[in-house]
């Protein structure tokens, strides 16, 4: 519980904010089941869950004294982070259950799953903001400048994987021999490259706006002073 504690402390306001905004979504699930008599959507919660997983091992990361701390712990909580981070830009798809809605409906369903992929792209952001600053600690800002945007990369496929071969994060201990093939067939398949390289760079240019935006605000709050 104080691990907990201190991982919401260290970025206070933010996480308030991405707390109560989580609330919000949460909300909108009850107030559609409350409607519609369903269920449906409910497993926008899940895919929420999965995407917080990511912002959380980056941040616990940050609390650790880089310096001190084990290089192979480091690389070893990192590949975990990696196996998990698509999932923080996996909702976005989810828009495809779009197609399923109701007319009367549609409209809160397209603002209930906008919502889920908006904070989980929130996650994912924030969390490829804080290993920008883990990586700064290892190696070069020529070298960091390369490793993030093949992260984003990496994160395209790991939503081909999910989305079109559906594959989870733990079915690399679970599966791992059916993925490992599949895996092979996606390295010499032109739509999946294609598929992934977009979202890749999608995600990328996202991350720079974000980026970008905070310091930007930096940058005006230092001179209003």
């Amino acid at each position: 519980m104080n691990l907990v504690l201190k991982l919401f402390n260290q970025n206070k306001k933010v996480n308030q904010l991405l707390l109560f905004y989580g609330i919000y979504c949460l909300s909108l699930l009850l107030v559609r089941a409350k409607i519609t008599n369903s269920v449906y959507l409910f497993f926008l919660i899940w895919n929420l869950f999965l995407a917080v997983i990511p912002y959380v091992i980056s941040s616990h990361l940050l609390t650790l004294d880089l310096k001190k701390s084990s290089k192979l712990k480091v690389l070893t909580i990192s590949a975990v982070w990696l196996a998990f981070m698509p999932n923080a830009f996996y909702i976005i798809t989810d828009l495809v259950h779009l197609a399923r809605s109701n007319g009367h409906i549609f409209w809160l369903d397209l603002i209930i799953v906008s919502s889920h992929a908006l904070i989980g792209f929130a996650f994912g952001l924030l969390s490829l903001l804080h290993f920008e600053k883990i990586t700064q600690h290892f190696t070069t800002k020529k070298n960091t400048n390369i490793i993030i945007p093949t992260i984003c990369i990496l994160c395209g496929f790991g939503i081909y994987i999910g989305r079109i071969l559906r594959y989870n994060s733990w079915d690399i201990i679970s599966n791992p021999i059916d993925l490992g093939f599949d895996l092979f067939q996606m390295a010499i398949s032109l739509k999946s490259i294609l598929f992934s390289m977009h979202f890749g760079i999608f995600i990328y240019f996202s991350f720079l706006i974000k980026k970008n935006l905070i310091s930007n605000n930096q940058t005006y709050g230092n001179t209003t002073h």
